[in-house]
């Protein structure tokens, strides 16, 4: 398995194509790195809390594998 950025964020992006419209997250915080399907949602302040339950990984290559292998949405 191809696990360079590129393919990872491929791979990210046609799960997301498949299951939210297109709609992926990657999000580098001082903690790690962060990502999920669809959006946070900041209109009705869930978004911060969202965030907070997603764990953090140290690089985006492993985020994007947890990503790929969970499919975790911020609908859910």
């Amino acid at each position: 398995m191809d696990n360079s950025l590129s393919s990872l964020f491929a791979k990210a992006e046609k799960l997301a194509s498949k299951k939210s419209d297109g709609h992926l997250t990657l999000l580098k915080f001082s903690s790690g790195w962060k990502a999920a399907l669809y959006t946070p949602d900041f209109d009705s302040g869930e978004g911060r809390e969202q965030i907070q339950m997603l764990p953090s990984f140290s690089t985006k290559e492993e985020a994007l594998k947890w990503l790929i292998a969970e499919e975790v949405s911020f609908l859910e």
